[in-house]
């Protein structure tokens, strides 16, 4: 979330009042920007989007709403005098692996040789309808799933969102469910106007898919219950098999993600796929945090440092600013001997507009106390951070 650094009013400042969140100027401020892109806010198909795209402000700016010093209130005495590190905190996007086929109109493409204006298939409704590539992005990821049912298999990113019975779920939680699929041959075949409908097969899935952290509405933009099918031309297909696997240290995939009108769907090998077009991150990467406790060993719970810089992520931001703020934020409250943060991201407003350099990726360090005025020390957590990145 990108500001001008100079604006660093009450929102972000330690103490005072924190703001509220306004859901109806939020949906009146995004009537007025597709407005102001010539779009009609009130034709089919947008008529919710400026309530979708303020719930997932809302989420997205939460860090906003909560004092992220409180996280760290809750601390331990554990007579612990060495460097404490946590590493590769992530956040995600919903990506194709370069060389994984997608269905596209005329024929399946290398999700690497897609282009925009390019039509790929989707199921709208439970019927095979067009949809139309208008943006694309790619980065480099070091994890990727393969999931595989009756249909085939097919290989996304872990949180890349599949359509199931009970709604959309991330690739790496469908495990023993099922997921919408239509026959990739049957897509060449002449569209009729009106399709018998399918009777529906069931298939038993679980109560509930499980979500990958609390955070649906921040990693995609959009309700994870949003997905309602007719079954027309599709069925439900088991998940098999869901398979993780690991890129070389050396030699990262790379993987692309789609924007499509007039659906945010698409299908991979037959299989009904969200790729969020509502969903503003211009930055995303990863942030190491590490810190030396002080003379009492005072320490803090691993998943608060996880918890800190979410909550300082999730406002208008800079990358800079980030950085210096979770580790003063460190030092205020764990009065540690030294901190060091370092946040490793690629800016997508260098990827997707101006230079256009999708994959360029900037990095910013905050050194605080004895990492900061030791060498040695620093060079010790500098040589951790380095050896898991690599």
């Amino acid at each position: 979330m990108t500001a001008d650094s100079s604006q660093q009013g009450p929102l972000y400042r330690t103490g005072g009042p924190l703001p509220m969140f306004d859901q109806a100027r939020a949906e009146k401020a995004v009537r007025e920007l597709l407005l102001a892109c010539g779009e009609d806010p009130d034709r089919e198909g947008l008529q919710d989007t400026p309530a979708r795209v303020a719930r997932a402000y809302l989420e997205m700016f939460g860090g906003l709403y909560t004092n992220p010093d409180e996280v760290l209130d809750k601390t331990f005495a554990e007579s612990h005098d060495e460097l404490v590190l946590v590493t590769d905190i992530p956040t995600y996007s919903t990506c194709v692996p370069a060389r994984q086929p997608v269905d596209a109109v005329g024929g399946p493409l290398d999700a690497a040789d897609v282009r925009v204006g390019d039509q790929l298939w989707t199921l709208a409704a439970g019927r095979a309808e067009p949809t139309t590539v208008t943006r694309i992005t790619a980065r480099p990821a070091r994890q990727l799933v393969e999931v595989v049912t009756p249909g085939g298999g097919f290989i996304v990113t872990p949180d890349h969102p599949l359509a199931t019975p009970n709604g959309w779920a991330e690739a790496a939680d469908v495990a023993g469910t099922a997921v919408e699929w239509t026959s990739p041959a049957a897509l060449t075949r002449p569209r009729a106007h009106a399709l018998p409908r399918r009777r529906s097969v069931p298939v038993e899935v679980p109560a509930e898919i499980p979500c990958s952290g609390d955070g649906w509405w921040r990693r995609h933009g959009f309700a994870k219950e949003s997905h309602h099918t007719e079954l027309v031309e599709s069925r439900w297909q088991r998940v098999t098999t869901v398979r993780p696997f690991e890129a070389p240290a050396d030699s990262p995939f790379t993987v692309y993600s789609f924007t499509c009108d007039p659906h945010p769907t698409f299908l991979v090998a037959g299989h009904l796929t969200h790729n969020c077009e509502h969903h503003l991150v211009p930055f995303h990467g990863v942030t190491h945090v590490g810190y030396i406790p002080n003379v009492q060993g005072k320490v803090t719970g691993l998943s608060k440092l996880a918890r800190l810089v979410d909550l300082y992520a999730k406002r208008p931001q800079v990358q800079e600013r980030l950085t210096s703020q979770v580790a003063d934020a460190l030092v205020r409250k764990l009065d540690p001997r030294g901190v060091i943060v370092v946040v490793e991201a690629e800016h997508l407003c260098m990827a997707m507009r101006g230079i256009r350099k999708p994959g360029a990726r900037t990095t910013t360090s905050a050194v605080r106390g004895m990492l900061r005025t030791s060498s040695t020390s620093r060079a010790e957590a500098l040589d951790l951070i380095r050896g898991r990145s690599r």
